[in-house]
């Protein structure tokens, strides 16, 4: 019978088109100057990155009129930043220092030190660029996205001690926002 799904009519299979492997990223990103310990082993402890929001529109609005609604686009989209929640695995090094937790607490205590309350500007707490690219398995870049200035937007999620789950490693989380950025795929 015509038409039935065959191999031969999928383009995408027979022209060997290669899918898009979400664990198949890098990020680099650099720090404030103020915050020491940052090298390429804080980059390399990232786990997971999520919240890259970079699909943004409008929301809706409705006008209602005897009983019924009438739907259009709002004037202007909810939110125009971006808040990028990444995921580290945290390590002891030579010396027994916990080196991505350190490095993550030095750029928050930037923005505001818990221990003493000292506060900063922006131009002393935000860091950029961060860049997140998405490769093929030979390594061509397939998407990137470049966010000029990172803050960031939530503290480090506290340890929580637990002797009742077997090996329970420490990661930190912590988001990072951007209020612009450039998608270089599109």
């Amino acid at each position: 019978m015509a038409g039935l799904p065959h191999i031969k009519n999928n383009k995408a299979g027979m022209e060997m088109y290669e899918p898009v492997y979400l664990n198949l990223f890098e990020v680099t990103m650099t720090p404030p100057t103020g915050v020491t310990g940052w090298d390429q082993l804080v980059i390399d402890n990232i786990q997971t990155v999520g919240g890259v929001d970079v699909e943004k529109a409008p929301g809706v609005v409705i006008q209602s009129y005897k009983g019924t609604t009438r739907s259009y686009l709002a004037a202007l989209p909810d939110a125009t930043f971006v808040d990028i929640a990444i995921n580290w695995e945290v390590n002891l090094d030579d010396n027994n220092s916990m080196y991505v937790y350190k490095a993550l607490r030095r750029w928050s205590d930037l923005a505001w030190d818990p221990l003493t309350g000292a506060m900063t500007l922006k131009k002393t707490y935000a860091g950029g660029p961060m860049t997140i690219s998405v490769y093929n398995k030979v390594g061509d870049i397939t998407r990137q996205l470049i966010f000029p200035v990172i803050l960031p937007a939530t503290p480090i999620t506290p340890m929580t001690f637990d002797y009742t789950t077997g090996e329970t490693l420490y990661s930190v989380d912590m988001t990072f926002r951007s209020d612009y950025w450039e998608d270089m795929s599109v």
